[in-house]
């Protein structure tokens, strides 16, 4: 906790190449008005028009490939302090400010080849070589945005191959929390943009952001992939498959993947808007919620009603439960009133059948009981006797 609030000097991302070329272009960027200034008697004489030609093209090179990267640059190093949107917004204008100046210099060269008597300059060769720094330069920069966002390619992908070399993992549960969920949905919504993903509103620092980025690139969520236009992150397949999941999934530590799978299947039957697939769903998912708490009853609950717990009903299977006391009042209702609803799922003459909102409704039941059962400890289960050092006891 001494570290909370305190600023860290990120240096040892200067060791990336695209840091190098970056700061190559600032330094020539801001050397602009010395260059001008030490080849005055060269263009002194030159005529009006390109003498206010050569200003604007040093002008806008020092704008655009000195001082405004070099803001970037004081906000990757984190040596300013600036808010997300005031990130955002530098990296958003920066293309739109490099294009408009792109087409202003090829404005430029239009007019410096149709009529060369007013605006070319007294050298050739002085010309030949503002177009190409001109044009050369802020390309540069714009190709190297993703290091200016703070993302860096080769050490996401390193974490594929440590993984590779750690064994399986211990639990057979998906190894994904919520903010994986939220940093997969925010990939999926920024449309692969790096920038979007780095400078973002989902309450990530860039630290956590760049651990959660390496893990879903080491699980095979995410890939990185190298595109004309710089490194970009990408979903999987097995990244879309996650994101059709509740995000309430992966908040439960549970190993029981065909529950998992049941409600899983509950919420795309909801989506999708077939209500009577929903309700047999939910009752398959309490049905094995509830088997589970039987099963865990010391000793085992292995009949309910003279019959096998595995053909018990879902009202059986609360009757049981209620009897034991493995579940609360409020858990009894909810299972006792998706009960009740589940028998009318074939509706019968004069009667409502089931709809959309009534498939919601269960869902969102189901949900609530699942997730107060999965975080809390079977209700019939004996406490555990207390442990003291040998010689000692609870009086002394």
């Amino acid at each position: 906790m001494e570290n909370v609030g305190r600023k860290h000097l990120d240096l040892g991302s200067l060791r990336d190449q695209r840091a190098a070329a970056i700061l190559t272009v600032v330094a020539l960027g801001v050397a602009t008005p010395l260059v001008a200034r030490l080849t005055f008697p060269g263009w002194v004489e030159a005529s009006t028009l390109a003498q206010v030609r050569l200003l604007a093209r040093l002008g806008g090179l020092f704008v655009l490939a000195g001082a405004y990267p070099a803001v970037l640059v004081l906000v990757r190093l984190s040596l300013t302090d600036v808010s997300v949107y005031q990130h955002r917004a530098l990296l958003r204008l920066y293309p739109v400010f490099c294009n408009s100046f792109q087409v202003l210099v090829a404005l430029d060269g239009f007019l410096l080849v149709v009529w060369p008597e007013r605006f070319a300059l007294p050298s050739f060769w002085a010309d030949l070589l503002l177009a190409v720094v001109g044009v050369g330069l802020v390309p540069v920069v714009l190709h190297h945005q993703s290091w200016l966002a703070g993302f860096d390619p080769r050490v996401v992908l390193s974490a594929r191959g440590a993984l590779e070399g750690a064994g399986p993992l211990l639990s057979t549960r998906t190894p994904l929390d919520t903010l994986d969920y939220r940093v997969l949905q925010l990939v999926a919504q920024s449309g692969s943009d790096v920038a979007a993903v780095m400078i973002n509103d989902v309450a990530i620092g860039t630290r956590d952001l760049n651990l959660r980025l390496r893990k879903l690139v080491a699980l095979g969520y995410l890939d990185v992939v190298d595109e004309q236009h710089g490194p970009q992150l990408t979903l999987t397949s097995l990244g879309t498959d996650a994101l059709a999941l509740p995000i309430s999934l992966f908040t439960w530590q549970s190993n029981d993947l065909e529950l998992l799978q049941e409600l899983a299947s509950a919420r795309l039957a909801l989506e999708e808007r077939q209500p009577q697939k929903v309700v047999v769903a939910c009752a398959r998912c309490c049905e094995r919620l509830l088997r589970g708490f039987l099963a865990a009853h010391e000793p085992p609950v292995t009949s309910v009603g003279g019959k096998d717990v595995s053909r018990a009903t879902l009202g059986e299977l609360v009757g049981a439960c209620r009897q034991h006391g493995l579940i609360g009042r409020f858990e009894d209702n909810i299972f006792s009133a998706l009960n009740e609803r589940r028998k009318k799922i074939h509706a019968l003459q004069d009667e409502r059948p089931i709809d959309d909102q009534d498939a919601f409704i269960l869902y969102t039941l189901t949900e609530i009981a699942a997730r107060t059962l999965m975080t809390q400890p079977p209700r019939g289960a004996a406490p555990a006797a207390p442990q003291y050092p040998a010689g000692q006891g609870p009086d002394r």
